[in-house]
């Protein structure tokens, strides 16, 4: 007659863990994860882009720096604009045709001054509140800004990284509020 050591109901087995992935171990000592060695640092540069792909890219990145708060967005693509701050929309509604793009509304420095404004609007007191922001306000909120915009392009676009300057509407715009447009490749600002 056989004994059977079969586990007792009160003792678990517990598989081995690795000390640094937490995935269960194999008997030889191998990860149990499939993912682990599929990539390493000698592998092959991405393959070269044969087709252009409907997707997110070209795009413009911008970022604004405000008394030492970083934002960041990049264009808006979809079938609806996005909602602005009120005084940014009023803005751009009163641009001639002359100033104005297809996009105009879309781009990436009207909506990070947008949400600037619309965080700055929701920090106000109650009773701030009760009256819409004016432009002299705003206008101090965005004191010291600066805004830069990068184009994001597919890998081995010579144009990828690139300053981008700002579309008609977005120069009227960071004028308006008082935003510096800066080049950090020139270290100047417009």
């Amino acid at each position: 007659m056989q004994s059977s050591t079969a586990p007792s109901s009160d003792t678990a087995v517990v598989p081995s863990q690795e000390p640094d992935t937490g995935h269960p171990a194999t008997a030889d000592g191998a990860s149990g994860d499939p993912r682990v060695g599929w990539s390493s640092a000698e592998d092959a540069p991405a393959p070269a882009l044969r087709q252009r792909r409907d997707g997110i890219l070209p795009t413009v990145a911008a970022a604004l720096s405000v008394r030492g708060a970083t934002l960041t967005s990049t264009a808006a693509r979809g079938e609806h604009a996005p909602a602005l701050h009120p005084l940014v929309q009023d803005f751009l509604d009163t641009l001639t045709s002359a100033q104005r793009d297809r996009f105009t509304g879309r781009c990436a420095e009207t909506i990070l001054i947008s949400r600037h404004l619309t965080a700055a609007d929701e920090e106000r007191s109650k009773r701030a509140r009760r009256k819409p922001m004016t432009n002299g306000e705003a206008r101090k909120t965005l004191k010291h800004a600066k805004l830069t915009t990068r184009r994001i392009r597919e890998d081995g676009d010579p144009l990828h990284g690139g300053f981008a300057r700002p579309c008609r509407a977005c120069a009227a715009l960071t004028a308006h509020f008082g935003v510096h447009v800066v080049d950090p490749a020139t270290d100047t600002t417009d």
